[in-house]
Order: structure tokens, then sequence, then C-alpha cells
């Protein structure tokens, strides 16, 4: 059994497992604050876990300690399953973006919304930034004398992120909600899947940098005249093995979308075609 691992003064993670998508087998649980704390990403639905978590909070609350909030970064599965029942056990408020407790299956207490700020004892402050792309009310929590945020699903320790326009997600909003992230000047980034993250505006960069390849690709896929959409996955997605193409057909829909809100590409029944330049009409 893993203990408590240090991030900064006041922050600890637990990775516990949780079902999610591979290659990550488990979602990062962030206790922040000495005596005041909060809790962030409380997600595994397993009673073994929840346990290693429990003890976690136990051991503060034995020292005086008061739980003051529980925290979820947005609506999916893997990161809310021990949400509701943590507060049950323990009390504390539950707290998420407007957006989020309009999608998940229990009350929130509380909506955070962007430049909102949690204050603890020992000059401690967990602020919220409203983030959204993977999900419309996903949120970034930064701890502003460490300069350590949780991230939730901005970026991931391990794998990747899927940006899927069948569940609101948008890929235009999660590319600006990379850069402003990238530009705060952290120091490190606690994911809610994989290790820490030290190197917090590289990673990020290399985000939208992958993100604005693929983006490139397919519109270089079409210069050579109108695909089919499964044509067109087999260009864009040709490094990548085709048993990851249905996820990845997902993530070719937020591009293609996002490309038709700004007029770079058009699509009918049967094919798609770029636009030879923004503002264009199909027909020109």
């Amino acid at each position: 059994m893993s203990a408590l691992e240090a991030v900064a003064p006041g922050l600890a993670r637990l990775a516990l497992r949780t079902p999610t998508l591979p290659p990550a087998t488990t979602t990062n649980t962030l206790l922040v604050g000495h005596r005041d704390f909060v809790v962030i990403e409380p997600a595994t639905p397993d009673r073994a876990e929840q346990a290693r978590l429990n003890a976690a909070i136990e051991a503060k609350l034995d020292d005086g300690g008061e739980l003051v909030a529980i925290i979820i970064t947005h609506h999916h599965v893997d990161h809310i399953a021990y949400a509701d029942g943590l507060r049950e056990r323990y009390g504390g408020r539950l707290l998420a973006h407007r957006a989020t407790a309009d999608r998940v299956p229990f009350a929130v207490d509380d909506d955070l919304a962007d430049g909102d700020v949690i204050a603890l004892d020992g000059g401690l402050q967990v602020e919220a930034l409203h983030t959204p792309g993977h999900a419309p009310g996903h949120l970034v929590l930064v701890e502003r004398s460490s300069q350590v945020a949780h991230v939730g699903d901005l970026v991931a320790g391990i794998g990747t992120i899927l940006i899927d326009p069948d569940d609101s997600g948008d890929m235009g909003l999660y590319l600006e909600s990379l850069e402003r992230v990238a530009r705060l000047g952290l120091r490190a980034l606690v994911p809610a899947h994989g290790p820490v993250i030290t190197d917090p505006e590289g990673h990020l960069r290399r985000y939208i940098k992958h993100r604005l390849m693929r983006e490139n690709k397919l519109l270089k896929a079409l210069e050579g005249g109108p695909l089919s959409r499964g044509q067109l996955l087999a260009r864009v997605y040709d490094d990548a093995p085709s048993a990851l193409w249905p996820l990845a057909d997902r993530s070719l829909e937020a591009h293609i979308q996002k490309l038709e809100r700004e007029r770079r590409l058009h699509r009918d029944d049967v094919v798609i075609r770029a636009l030879s330049c923004p503002g264009a009409s199909a027909s020109s």
C-alpha cells in the first residue's frame, strides 16, 4: 500500500485505482492544506482504495484538522465516484463548476466559478480556473503559494486526453484552455492520471503542438481534393494503430467541428472538403 506523496508543503497526492481509459489505471486525489484542508478529485469506486483515502483524511482529522471542501474537476465517472460518499462520511461542502453540477448524479453544495478562491490556514489558497474543452465545466485548481495545480483532464502524465464532441468536448476551447494554463508560470501539475508533471509549460506546449499537428495534417490531406470520413481518418491517424481509430475518430470529429466553425472546411453527407480561405462559402 503506497503512502501519500508530498508534492509541495501542504499538498499531498494519492494515486487511487479507478476504472479509466488505458493506459491509465489510477486517478490522482490531492489533499491541500495543513489543518484546514480540501480534497480534490476523490474518484475511486474501489472500497479498498477508498479506505486508503479515508486513512489519510482521518489522520488529519485526528490531528485537529477540518475538511473544508471536496472539489471535483469535471463530471466524468472516473473523477467523481467517491465524491458523494466522502461527503456523507466526513462532511465538507462538495464544490464544482455549475456545468459539472448539472451533469453529476448527486447534489453539489456550491458552484465554483472562474477566479473563486478557497483560503486555508498557513497561507494556502486554492483558486479555481474554468478550463473548458475536455468537458464544459472543467476546472483547474491552483494552489497559489506553491504554484502547483491539479489539472484534472486538461493534460495527462500517462496516455493522452480525449476530446469527444458527443460528450460536449470542444477542440477550440480545449486549445484555449491549454494556452491559458501554459502562461501561468506554474511549478508543477498534478494530472488526474499519471505522475506529477515537473515541466508544466513544456508539457502544455507539447499538447498544443500535437493538436495543431493533427489539424494541419487534416487540412493537408484535403489539399488533394475531397475525402470521405473514413479516408480522412486513415490519413490523419496513419501513425496510430487501427485498433485506436474508434477513439481517434472522436478527436477527428472535434477537429472537424472546430475547422467548420472557422470556415476552413465544409462537409456534406458524402465528403469533407477544404475551403480556400477563412470566410469562404462552400460554393466558392
